[in-house]
């Protein structure tokens, strides 16, 4: 059965509140632990499943949500507890921490069999669980709170201005502080995606839950192993720094212009999920900054190939596959060029001789 468990984890006494420089290394610090931790034993030795986390770390603190599969409301509780004692006991960072509180709420599917169960149970009751469960659920985003946060953040993107969104001011505001946001998600996400392909020795054609590698072409699944998540995370890394300067310069690699791709979406993701933009409104804003931003789409095509594209292809339609392959090398876009620079600038990271 899976639980919900949040707790608030409240920093030592003498600390009265956290900077914004100390909220993003707490933030940093729980979330490298808690990634690494599957499972724990619970009552009678039971394998309780660690199946996600959320962090929130705010002036006062942190709040964690463990999402657990446990055989009960009492072993979930018990897990949860288990966990966060050792990561603050195991971290130097967080010595003096403690959780102040913590709640396990049921969840619907368990609800739903205990009602089913039952054997008299009236609509008051009813009622009143349903009216528990949906109060337990995540508060949606605050619109203004997310408004305020990317007009803050806005400023950084220096490379651009405000023309390069095509729209009202308000608009081009609020796309901007959304690219600076989506840059911190997407560098997080693939640092997430890289130690899950490592513990796994797995590619993202093998793996599942992935955050956000497997939003690249497909027809390359199988070639986004961990090494090569280090590899785009360096390419990510390039194109945010440039993204703060004066000056723009468009993508260098293939690599960089898919990173800017998996960024621009990201920004739209959190101005429809924040209610500040919709999907179809946000579309010509970015388009017009795509226009700007990428030197050429010639990445665009890779999505459009519907076979992978490995060496070891079925006889059937290993003739296709070195066929598209030919095509793509030749427009500079086939995966072995991804991290080759296309502006004849043969300065790039070491890290990438390794390819």
């Amino acid at each position: 059965m899976d639980y919900a468990v949040t707790a608030e984890l409240a920093p030592p006494a003498e600390v009265v509140e956290l900077d914004a420089l100390q909220q993003e290394g707490i933030a940093a610090v729980l979330d490298r632990h808690l990634a690494l931790v599957e499972g724990v034993s619970g009552p009678g030795d039971a394998d309780i499943d660690v199946l996600d986390y959320r962090i929130t770390v705010h002036p006062a603190g942190a709040s964690v949500v463990l999402a657990l599969d446990a055989p009960s409301l009492l072993a979930a509780e018990e897990a949860a507890a288990s966990v966060l004692d050792e990561l603050i006991g195991e971290s130097e960072v967080l010595t003096g921490w403690s959780v102040a509180h913590s709640e396990v709420r049921i969840t619907e599917d368990e609800f739903n069999q205990r009602l089913a169960a039952a054997s008299d149970v009236n609509e008051e009751l009813e009622a009143a669980v349903e009216e528990a469960l949906e109060t337990s659920a995540e508060p949606a985003m605050d619109a203004e709170h997310w408004r305020t946060r990317l007009t803050v953040l806005a400023p950084q993107l220096r490379a651009f201005e405000a023309s390069a969104f095509g729209a009202e001011p308000d608009t081009h505001v609020l796309a901007a502080g959304a690219l600076i946001h989506a840059v911190r998600v997407v560098t997080d996400e693939i640092f997430y995606d890289e130690l899950a392909l490592a513990v796994n020795n797995a590619t993202v054609a093998d793996a599942v839950g992935l955050l956000v590698l497997e939003e690249l072409p497909p027809c390359y699944d199988h070639r986004y192993d961990a090494f090569f998540a280090r590899s785009f995370v360096l390419s990510s890394a390039a194109v945010a720094v440039r993204l703060t300067e004066p000056s723009w310069t468009p993508p260098r690699t293939v690599a960089e212009a898919l990173a800017l791709r998996l960024v621009v979406n990201e920004a739209r993701v959190v101005l429809e999920a924040a209610e500040l933009m919709t999907w179809e409104d946000s579309e010509p804003v970015f388009a017009a900054f795509a226009g700007r931003a990428f030197g050429d789409s010639d990445h665009e095509e890779l999505y459009e190939v519907d076979l992978p594209l490995a060496a070891d292809a079925e006889p059937e339609v290993a003739e296709q596959v070195t066929k598209v392959e030919a095509e793509l090398r030749s427009r500079g876009v086939s995966f072995d060029q991804w991290f080759i620079p296309r502006d004849g600038n043969p300065a790039r990271h070491p890290y990438f001789g390794s390819l």
